[in-house]
């Protein structure tokens, strides 16, 4: 039974619904204009019709990829290019009776407060955790997974950078990073976790880790981190190791090394001082060593430099400023304060090599620097004088091959005109011919017919006058 009503309000008017596929392109792209990462991910997966339009109204690139390889906390997130300090947070997870489930959000985070976010914390969000059913078995490695897809099919992905996050203190979590494949190797890899794993796990997780940048270990990890994969890595950055040791220190040989608080005395850093300057630089490939100086050895700063020949700065000897040169040979960015330091007032050592390195200490923190190049801002002088010269032939050389393109073209065009001119002359000549050949044809058949047409003795007088004619070669 149905009421009737003149009420509006009481009345259940029909709900309107917007039907994307049937806007116009201007709407559209207004439309689109309005809509961040997930919004568009989320239209996507209404339909495939939809999917197709999001992918030609919304063309993004992918910067950044983040993932949390952690049971059911994983996830993934994703900076895009049009959105600088837009993190956009996928969860994803699927139940056993195949149903899935996804979560997504966008945060307002630069970069280190998204791995902060991601990596650190503990607990996830409650939204989460309040869907996801503690007591049916869910495999959230693979929802993750299937994200991950959906997203590089869904936006551009082949410049953008992995970050990977995993916790090694659950078995589960390790297993299921070694059997992925990622399409390039990894920018960054961390070892999360809240207590010392096992050695052996740490080492396959390691080996299976196919990693090109940096290797990141949370505090908690301890001293079953210092694997071989890791002591020889590029990049190499401890969260706090209070654990670590002299021997740990001097056994690291990566090239840039980022050490937080730990216990380490000022004999400590004396001794990797002593190995650097004493030991063969072929052995020895650290380049820059960055760590916070504990309480006792920011007391005892002088007996860092214990037993070694100090050297103002001498700038015939190298630059006052350092930075990686090929950072900037690389990209033609504006001047980041973060990659330059000031060594003007600080102290050089030198091998006998002729190798320098610069101690600096900067507040709490000691830089030990090895100069790879002495003299960057010269470097990055002549490399660019050298791409300008570049950008200069390979523009003359454009110039060259247009005009010998446009000077071969006039040349075969005047000789097409010489040829087309050749063949018509030629033609004429050959018509000239053969009209003249055919009046004469015409000419003898007329004489023959009169010849046997008329009387005996004029007609032997006209048979000599044919024979002669017949003798003659006719062009």
């Amino acid at each position: 039974m149905q009421l009737e009503t003149d009420n509006p309000a009481v009345t259940n008017a029909p709900e309107k619904f917007l039907n994307f596929l049937a806007l116009p392109k201007k709407s559209l792209k207004l439309l689109y204009s309005y809509l961040n990462p997930v919004d568009c991910y989320n239209l996507s997966k209404c339909s495939k019709n939809l999917s197709d339009q999001v992918k030609k109204q919304k063309n993004l690139k992918i910067n950044a990829i983040y993932l949390r390889f952690d049971n059911e906390k994983s996830c993934i997130a994703a900076y895009f290019d049009k959105y600088k300090n837009t993190a956009c947070v996928f969860y994803s997870w699927r139940k056993t009776d195949g149903n899935r489930n996804i979560w997504t959000r966008a945060y307002s985070l630069r970069n280190h407060k998204l791995q902060n976010h991601l990596y650190c914390k503990r607990a996830h969000p409650k939204d989460v955790n309040a869907q996801q059913s503690p007591y049916l078995v869910v495999n959230y490695f693979q929802g993750m997974m299937e994200m991950y897809r959906e997203l590089c099919a869904l936006f551009h992905a082949k410049e953008s950078v992995h970050y990977v996050g995993v916790n090694v203190n659950d078995k589960k979590s390790c297993l299921s990073f070694a059997c992925q494949k990622f399409p390039k190797p990894i920018y960054s890899f961390r070892l999360i976790g809240h207590k010392s794993p096992k050695t052996h796990r740490v080492k396959h997780l390691l080996d299976s880790a196919n990693v090109a940048g940096t290797i990141r270990v949370s505090h908690p990890i301890g001293p079953a981190c210092m694997q071989d994969k890791l002591i020889n890595s590029f990049y190499v950055v401890l969260d706090d190791p209070e654990w670590i040791t002299r021997e740990e220190l001097l056994s690291l040989n990566c090239i840039t090394i980022d050490i937080g608080h730990n216990n380490l005395t000022a004999e400590d850093l004396n001794a990797f001082i002593m190995q650097w300057m004493f030991v063969d630089s072929d052995q020895i490939r650290t380049e820059k060593l960055e760590i916070c100086l504990s309480p006792e050895a920011f007391k005892n700063k002088k007996q860092i430099t214990n037993g070694l020949l100090l050297h103002d700065w001498d700038p015939k000897r190298r630059e006052g400023e350092h930075f990686d040169v090929s950072y900037y040979l690389a990209k033609n960015s504006l001047r980041d304060p973060n990659h330059f330091m000031d060594c003007k007032f600080s102290k050089d050592v030198i091998r006998e090599d002729g190798r320098t390195a610069t101690i600096h200490f900067y507040g709490k923190k000691l830089f030990f620097i090895v100069w790879k190049d002495h003299f960057p801002y010269r470097t990055l002088k002549e490399a660019r004088m050298k791409q300008k010269q570049r950008e200069i032939e390979n523009y003359i050389n454009r110039a060259l091959a247009t005009a010998l393109i446009a000077i071969e073209q006039k040349a075969q065009e005047e000789w097409n005109k010489k040829t087309e001119w050749v063949e018509t002359m030629v033609q004429a000549r050959k018509a000239e011919a053969v009209e003249e050949q055919t009046a004469k044809r015409k000419y003898f058949a007329a004489l023959q017919e009169f010849l046997d047409t008329s009387e005996p003795n004029p007609k032997r007088q006209l048979l000599e006058t044919i024979t002669i004619f017949k003798n003659d070669k006719i062009p």
